[in-house]
């Protein structure tokens, strides 16, 4: 401590950011201030003066850190960069805020498309966000390919290459540029009423609908210019429901925070157009020492930190510390004055009571999806006859296709629900062919390896997808890395039994059993996250493949070779009627694959 304090006199009377770290050097908390000499010297005050936060964070910091900003603007947007990265455990900070997504328009190339991401890139790209409800988003964007056609294929070649359409444009969900269907400034049009759908400006989009079907009109596009009015008439069916909160028509946010224990939750509720666009609930754990002002703050500067629709108004619960800061921030950010206003009467203030309620039912139902979930787990302990209630389960799958592309999956649960950051991916090294047991056996292997050698946190339960033979396979694997205690358990989808080491026939409970629904959903996750990178394996082994060039082999025919032998390599060892045998291959085309094959 003396020599941190020697330390801290040395450094610059300039703001910037200070970073606190541990004595593995890991990063534990990220300051900002406008003087960063001031601010870290505030630390070594007498033991007492300190508040119980300040105490703990200086009883483990074994080493100091700063960066020197121009301003406090640029150490604010800095500080909550660091805290993103590094996730420092004395910070406040949204709960998973790393896997938040967000709706991406790809306005970086020539014929966009939209889709859904978790991470915002500087790639030229427009990102709106971030989300909350997966779900509801999903849905917003299968809504939005049923009224603007864009394009979702990945392709970049266009008006060239293809001499047909795909699906999407004969059920009038593309405008097919690929294939030249489409001028360049006519899809952008269709982008740039996507664009003023997701940041609520109904009326600029139905007056840019109605202004297309009225060109489509005169110019005697009579079907289309009734797609465009069918267009209309779903917008305006899904916008009549908005509740109207301000007649002006204005665009302003509604920030508030609930507190229960531990346990907090910002709400933002967003209005464009005086009408209630929606909201987005936002988790934050803090300690009960923490004051209400310092969470508050604290979340205002994450949320702002990765939204991309700020408006010129935001009402808040409490006056944020530092407010003129935030604004000069935020300000800079749209290139227009950002004012924060914390309204004492009137309709601004219902709003935010509004916002504060929805805040308050969030953590209600939080509290009591936890408690739920705790009562299934016991309920699973008590099932299974294991020795400690299982927290954290590790679920783990193989997908091949006759020993190609084979991979492993492990997904991780906690408390009953998916933890996204213990998901991995295995590709098989070792074992040739389709053999399953040696694959799983080979994927626990490198696991539990990692688990011995990084000190992370084992799981309370294994399960594999199977039945004894894959869990045979997992207790082999355990006892070669030589970790005990953990129990390993199978489930097998025909009949849906559970194989347990501790008995000789396996558990067969009811279908409706909660605990069995609890162990098929994590088994199911298990098997589609395996499959889904199975897939992507595959089509990267197709698309580079050499039977690309022969005439008459498509994707379909290419699939099938590549199931049948393994290989191109393996491919070209085949005769004309070894590949003839192969499934939708006659004798025409495996001849002149044989041919094309042994010429090159």
């Amino acid at each position: 401590m003396h020599k941190l304090e020697e330390k801290s006199k040395r450094l610059p009377r300039a703001p910037g950011v200070y970073l606190m770290k541990n004595v593995k050097g890991r990063v534990i908390y990220v300051g900002k201030a406008k003087d960063i000499f001031h601010r870290v010297r505030s630390y070594f005050q007498k033991r007492e003066a300190l508040d119980i936060k300040t105490k703990s964070l200086m009883d483990v910091v074994k080493d100091i850190d700063y960066i020197a900003t121009e301003n406090e603007v640029e150490a604010l947007v800095l500080e909550c960069n660091l805290i993103k990265e590094y996730r420092p455990k004395y910070n406040i900070r949204l709960k998973d805020d790393k896997r938040y997504p967000f709706i991406k328009l790809t306005i970086n190339e020539k014929f966009p498309r939209l889709m859904l991401v978790r991470r915002v890139e500087k790639d030229g790209a427009e990102y709106f966000g971030p989300y909350t409800d997966i779900q509801l988003v999903r849905r917003t964007l299968r809504f939005i390919k049923t009224i603007f056609p864009l394009r979702d294929c990945i392709g970049g070649r266009f008006g060239t290459g293809k001499n047909r359409e795909c699906l999407n444009f004969h059920i009038k969900r593309c405008l097919a540029p690929c294939t030249g269907k489409v001028k360049e400034s006519e899809y952008e049009e269709i982008v740039e009423q996507v664009r003023l759908f997701l940041r609520g400006r109904n009326k600029e989009l139905l007056e840019s609908l109605r202004s297309r079907m009225l060109r489509l009109s005169k110019v005697k596009r009579y079907e289309e210019a009734a797609i465009v009015r069918d267009q209309i008439e779903s917008y305006e069916r899904i916008t009549q429901h908005q509740l109207a909160v301000s007649p002006g028509g204005r665009e302003e946010d509604v920030v508030a925070l609930a507190r229960e224990g531990n346990m907090s939750c910002g709400v933002v509720m967003k209005i464009r157009e005086g009408k209630i666009l929606g909201s987005e609930a936002f988790l934050v754990p803090a300690k009960a020492t923490e004051k209400d002002s310092t969470v508050f703050n604290a979340f205002f500067e994450l949320y702002y930190h990765a939204a991309t629709d700020i408006p010129p108004r935001i009402y808040v619960q409490v006056t944020p510390l530092e407010r003129e800061l935030l604004c000069d921030w935020l300000s800079e950010r749209i290139g227009r004055t950002v004012t924060i206003t914390q309204p004492h009467r009137g309709e601004k203030k219902k709003l935010v009571e509004l916002a504060h309620k929805n805040a308050t039912l969030k953590i209600m139902l939080t509290i009591r999806d936890t408690v739920r979930s705790a009562s299934v787990m016991r309920a699973v302990k008590q099932t299974l006859d294991l020795p400690s209630t299982p927290f954290r389960i590790e679920v783990y799958d193989i997908s091949n296709i006759h020993g190609i592309a084979a991979v492993g999956s492990m997904v991780t649960f906690e408390n009953g629900r998916p933890l996204k950051s213990g998901y991995r991916h295995f590709k098989i090294r070792e074992v040739e062919g389709a053999n399953d047991f040696a694959m799983l056996e080979e994927v626990l292997r490198r696991r539990l390896r990692h688990l011995k050698e990084s000190g992370e946190r084992s799981p309370d339960l294994i399960m594999v997808d199977g039945g004894r033979g894959q869990v045979s396979a997992a207790r082999k694997a355990l006892s070669e890395v030589e970790i005990g205690g953990i129990p390993v358990i199978g489930l097998a989808k025909k009949k849906e039994e559970i194989y347990l080491e501790t008995r000789k026939e396996p558990l067969a409970l009811s279908r409706r059993n909660n605990v069995l629904r609890l162990l098929q959903r994590m088994r199911d996750e298990a098997h589609r996250f395996a499959v889904e990178y199975h897939r992507k394996l595959m089509s990267r082994k197709i698309e580079h493949s050499a039977l690309d060039d022969i005439p008459g082999i498509g994707e379909k025919r290419k699939m099938l070779l590549l199931i049948e032998f393994g290989s191109v390599e393996a491919l070209s060892k085949a005769s004309a009627e070894e590949i003839a045998t192969t499934p939708g291959i006659g004798g025409t085309v495996a001849r002149k694959i044989f041919e094309y094959l042994h010429k090159q």
